[in-house]
């Protein structure tokens, strides 16, 4: 990973935005801004600004980071704020639904060892739901101190892995996770394309 550096100053009215408005209007910089708090890397960025990364942080510990999210839903995929939008899709969806998919995961287990060896590797090279879970729990809080190159390519091949026995990934419109990420044809596998690719930016220090 790039050194981490800081983001862009958020001012009061942004922040205030963030606390304020579960449907805030996207603004391009704040989604970014917000990303970079929890996750700061790339190449560019205006200047240092530790006293906002502290006031973001702060605000996930109090209320959460479900309306930090809502600033990245219309992101696209290769930026930063983007493909934390799918990671946080991702970990609600196994917090959420942690039994069903355990389950969904055993049957796509079960469905590659019976396709010989190249099956078995890719079982083998395959994260369970609790460490994709946990991954994504650790840059969502801003505590991530790893390569997040690595939380991309498990991600990756964890919904790779479900979607190749079953491409679908949120069944109902209805669904408190039901997005135009989720509800797309092939959304498992159209996610796992998603993850690869900002993993191959993220490597060369082009996610941001």
């Amino acid at each position: 990973m790039t050194r981490p550096r800081r983001p862009a100053q958020l001012d009061d009215e942004q922040i205030e935005a963030i606390e304020g408005e579960s449907d805030v209007a996207y603004n391009s910089e704040l989604a970014h801004t917000s990303a970079q708090a929890l996750l700061p890397m790339g190449r560019h960025y205006i200047e240092d600004d530790p006293e906002t990364v502290k006031r973001i942080l702060a605000l996930v510990d109090d209320e959460g980071i479900d309306v930090l999210a809502e600033t990245w839903v219309r992101s696209p995929e290769d930026s930063l704020p983007g493909i934390l939008w799918r990671g946080y899709l991702l970990y609600e969806w196994i917090r959420r639904d942690g039994a069903a998919i355990s389950e969904r995961y055993a049957k796509a287990a079960e469905f590659d060892m019976a396709h010989g060896k190249a099956g078995e590797l890719k079982v083998a090279m395959t994260p369970k739901p609790g460490t994709v879970r946990q991954e994504w729990n650790a840059v969502l809080s801003g505590t991530f101190e790893g390569d997040f190159v690595d939380v991309l390519v498990d991600s990756a091949r964890f919904t790779d892995f479900l979607g190749t026995a079953e491409s679908k990934w949120i069944e109902s419109d209805s669904d408190p996770l039901a997005t135009r990420v989720t509800r797309r044809d092939a959304a498992l596998l159209e996610t796992s394309k998603e993850f690869r690719n900002a993993a191959a930016l993220a490597a060369s220090g082009q996610l941001e």
